[in-house]
């Protein structure tokens, strides 16, 4: 018994050291790949987290898919071109395509007509008031999502922008070409920021020519900061102007403008606070505090000296 006993605590120990040795040569083996892959150039694979938004909204994509052509053909009064921008200023997202979107839009729509008539089926409680806002929206909240998402992506793409600015002002000054600098800054930040530039370095990689690389930039995007920021770019590369002190400038005038922005809406928002103290919660609060007094008199008219009158 002693003999199995030991032998058995050996063979555990050895299960142990081996597949301690296994995962330390997994780890060598993924290291040195990740080593080598970052030598030759290769930016570090980021691995994309999937929220349970996108988990949820992934067969309504593939369902939309398929019944674009449906939703391209009945568009019920929106503004295709008007769309199209937006996807594009959005990133499209959820992989999303002009078709897709129409057919992915027709298919909530059909979601909200079923919610609805199932909902006015089982007798409840202001049924026609649910199936006409389930109705409206299924077929129009997906274009308020999308117009949303486009004008959040753009306003990151400009809070982005002057620290993006300074990076490549910093590596171009050390002597790195444009190119070089641009593919180095998006390969260390993240964002659409740098989404759209490494778009365009694989634009101009791939042999198209500059200017139009940047028109397609200026395509994509509305932000004013980044427009401003191309056109720049552009005057720069005809007039023989430096590329380092155009970003460099750049930087410092979006910092300044940032700022007297920031204390443009701060001054907008005082009023809209007032706006909304004045006529939402002060009368919510009024009516607490008279509901309080009438309930105590009617209930506790001792309180008030009132219970003579409510013999």
């Amino acid at each position: 018994m002693e003999i199995i006993g030991f032998f058995s605590i050996v063979m555990f120990c050895l299960i142990l050291i081996f597949l301690f040795i296994g995962f330390l040569y997994c780890y060598l083996y993924i290291a040195k790949k990740e080593n080598l892959m970052r030598s030759q150039g290769y930016p570090k694979e980021r691995k994309k987290k999937v929220s349970l938004r996108e988990r949820i909204m992934e067969p309504l994509v593939k369902w939309g898919i398929k019944a674009g052509p449906v939703g391209m053909k009945y568009p019920l009064f929106l503004n295709v071109d008007k769309h199209e921008k937006w996807l594009k200023e959005a990133g499209r997202p959820l992989g999303l395509t002009l078709e897709s979107f129409f057919g992915f839009r027709f298919v909530t729509g059909l979601i909200g007509l079923l919610f609805g008539s199932f909902y006015t089926f089982l007798g409840l409680p202001f049924a026609l008031i649910i199936l006409m806002v389930a109705i409206m929206g299924g077929f129009f909240g997906p274009s308020a999502w999308l117009y949303f998402s486009a004008v959040r992506r753009q306003e990151e793409i400009s809070m982005m922008m002057p620290d993006f600015l300074d990076t490549v002002s910093v590596s171009l000054q050390a002597g790195v070409s444009l190119d070089g600098a641009l593919k180095h800054v998006t390969s260390q930040l993240e964002g659409p920021l740098s989404e759209e530039i490494d778009r365009f370095n694989k634009e101009v990689e791939l042999g198209v020519q500059r200017n139009t690389a940047y028109h397609n930039l200026m395509d994509r995007n509305s932000s004013k900061e980044l427009q401003t920021l191309v056109n720049a770019l552009i005057q720069g590369s005809t007039l023989g102007v430096a590329v380092a002190r155009t970003f460099k400038l750049q930087a410092e005038d979006l910092r300044i403008t940032r700022g007297f922005t920031a204390k443009e809406k701060a001054a907008k928002a005082n009023p809209q606070v007032t706006l909304v103290t004045t006529f939402f919660i002060a009368p919510a609060v009024f009516g607490f505090i008279m509901g309080l007094i009438v309930l105590n008199i009617i209930y506790n008219p001792a309180a008030f000296g009132l219970d003579v009158f409510m013999r």
